[in-house]
């Protein structure tokens, strides 16, 4: 076989134009569209890593949120329980206070009563006396003489006690 140096020289000359028409329209946007590929996937890359912190952020926070809201649930709980625990002791001392009051009014109203009673018995004593005091005499006793004899008879009957 036979090179004919025209033809080699040619056949080199369509290889260079052929390599340089692939690099400009060949090699050159498929560089430069893998370049783009390579920097979007870096860019998702970096997105996805800062979607992630701020996921993770927003999480702290929604947790730290929610401590909190459960110590002012507790807060509030405590607060209720001492609120009850006021109110329960306030109405005990007030059923004490008002036991004591109507513990006093009926001793009170006892001693006025036995009191009542005693003047009572007294007076029917001395009406008694004196209904038998003239009976014994025999004759009617006027008002002094009956006044005398019931003072007489109470001042006997409070020296007796």
């Amino acid at each position: 076989m036979d090179i004919n140096p025209s033809t080699a020289i040619f056949a080199i000359i369509n290889f260079i134009v052929l390599v340089v028409v692939l690099k400009v329209f060949l090699y050159k946007p498929v560089c430069n569209m893998l370049d783009s590929r390579k920097q979007e996937f870096v860019n998702n890359l970096n997105s996805a890593e800062e979607a992630k912190l701020e996921a993770q952020k927003l999480r702290d926070e929604y947790a730290a949120q929610i401590q909190n809201a459960r110590a002012e649930a507790q807060e509030i709980i405590n607060q209720a329980a001492k609120i009850g625990e006021q109110t329960k002791a306030d109405i005990v001392t007030e059923a004490r206070e008002e036991a004591a009051r109507l513990t006093a009014k009926a001793q009170d109203e006892i001693a006025r009563e036995k009191t009542e009673a005693l003047n009572e018995i007294r007076n029917e004593i001395a009406d008694l006396a004196v209904l038998a005091a003239s009976k014994v005499v025999g004759k009617t006793i006027d008002v002094a003489d009956h006044q005398n004899m019931v003072n007489n008879f109470v001042k006997e009957v409070g020296e007796a006690k």
